[in-house]
């Protein structure tokens, strides 16, 4: 068949012009057949995700007539030249792709929350890419992790529980008083989706909540929440009057170091503090130090501006002295993050196909 504009071969003979005879890859010349047609070429769509078959199907549902490519958990360099420089949507498990290497890229999906090492990424320099994020597939289980150590910190568990592990019996009453969530304070920096989900939960055990929040909602947007919401002015105040700080930020440039020994000074000494959010917003060092001369009560850590924690940090020590609770970046881990994560990112392929905004986008503006 002959197609306006374009001509293809014969048989084994070439014709003079055809797109054969230039040696084009198959993956243009089915563009321009496409165009021949009228016809909008399909979303061509590498995925470095670890996604089941039903999944997939999931995403082909979403969006008729997709083309995926699964690479799981591969680097760009593993994928095939040729198929990652035919993407128009690049789903991120890892390492993102070079802007050369892809440069048909119009969005990049990322499978996890966190992006601060991400917006720096040389890809979304022109402004051409979007990025989006997973924020949110894991805030049940942040919120019950946070709500975990909160209950084990105020009940004294990390000592009771090495002790009797090591089989001494302390009977000591006052060292075990706890510290009841009924009627405590909860701070919160950061009120986002594990913000919220944390908030929900230490409302449900008759906690008063404050979060911080770069923007004050309106009351039409509040929802019900019964939450005190200040600025980032009011920090003292809310690191004043809290019984527990829970750190559920991103970080950027304006959170990096927020809890400095300045912050951590304003804080309650039978005050505990509790890191979710990203490990450098936190001073670590001067986290240490406020709980190693009693000007804090402790802390639970599950991120660490350093990952694995380096050896030599003193919260080790302390950790074995029963005042800090430590976690190797677990607590957003669930058995449902693959299903949860599928049903996003259709979700998204579907409103992107269509021209819609798309859930968790990044404003490269605010670091988030």
């Amino acid at each position: 068949m002959d197609h306006p504009g374009l001509s293809f071969c014969a048989g084994r003979r070439h014709r003079d012009g055809c797109v054969c005879a230039l040696k084009t890859p198959v993956s243009t010349w089915l563009e321009l057949l496409y165009l021949a047609h009228g016809m909008t070429r399909p979303l061509t769509i590498v995925s470095t995700g670890p996604f089941s078959a039903d999944s997939i199907a999931l995403f082909e549902q979403s969006a008729p007539g997709i083309r995926f490519h699964p690479f799981p958990k591969a680097t760009p360099d593993e994928i095939p030249a040729d198929v990652l420089a035919t993407a128009d949507v690049y789903y991120a498990y890892g390492e993102l792709p070079s802007r050369a290497a892809a440069p048909k890229l119009r969005w990049v999906q990322m499978h996890w929350a966190g992006v601060d090492s991400a917006i720096h990424d040389p890809l979304f320099a022109s402004g051409e890419v979007i990025l989006t994020t997973g924020a949110g597939i894991h805030a049940v289980n942040v919120g019950e992790y946070t709500l975990m150590m909160m209950l084990a910190l105020a009940h004294r568990l990390p000592m009771a529980f090495k002790m009797m592990q090591a089989g001494a019996w302390r009977d000591d009453r006052a060292a075990f008083m706890p510290m009841e969530l009924r009627g405590a304070t909860l701070g919160l920096i950061g009120y986002g989706q594990i913000g919220r989900a944390v908030a929900r939960l230490a409302r449900a055990f008759g906690m008063r909540v404050i979060a911080l929040r770069k923007r004050i909602p309106t009351e039409d947007e509040r929802h019900d929440e019964d939450v005190t919401f200040i600025r980032r002015d009011q920090l003292p105040m809310l690191l004043a009057q809290s019984d527990f700080v829970v750190v559920a930020a991103p970080l950027t440039p304006e959170t990096r170091r927020l809890l400095d020994a300045g912050a951590l000074g304003q804080m309650k000494p039978t005050a505990f503090l509790i890191n979710v959010g990203r490990g450098a917003v936190v001073d670590e060092q001067a986290l240490a130090s406020a709980i190693a001369e009693g000007r804090i009560a402790g802390a639970a850590l599950d991120v660490f501006e350093q990952e694995p924690l380096p050896d030599d940090s003193p919260l080790w020590r302390l950790a074995a002295e029963y005042r800090v609770v430590l976690t190797p970046h677990i607590a957003g881990q669930t058995p449902h993050y693959e299903a949860r994560a599928a049903a996003l990112f259709a979700e998204n392929l579907r409103r992107f196909s269509r021209g819609q905004p798309l859930i968790n986008q990044v404003d490269f503006s605010q670091g988030y």
